[in-house]
């Protein structure tokens, strides 16, 4: 599985996560996203994430729906592991 690294600014880079680094996992599509201590950041890492999700659907409706699940899910994600360090 691929990592996506994130430096100053979202960034397409990507590298393996042989390093335990802190990551969440979209639970569609089972890309991870590498979690940064910068709530700007994390915030634009996650919408990038569901702009990829929105081009590949054509149901404006459904995609509504969709998009939430899937950033809240993150979002859920990136709490749960905050609140355990």
């Amino acid at each position: 599985m691929k990592v996506r690294i994130l430096s100053g600014r979202i960034g397409k880079k990507k590298i393996g996560n042989d390093k335990g680094l802190p990551v969440i996992k979209c639970s569609v599509c089972g890309e991870e996203i590498l979690i940064v201590p910068n709530v700007k950041l994390m915030s634009a890492a996650i919408e990038a994430h569901v702009e990829t999700h929105k081009q590949k659907m054509k149901d404006l409706k459904a995609w509504e729906t969709e998009a939430e699940r899937i950033r809240d899910d993150l979002i859920t994600q990136v709490l749960e592991k905050a609140s355990k360090d």
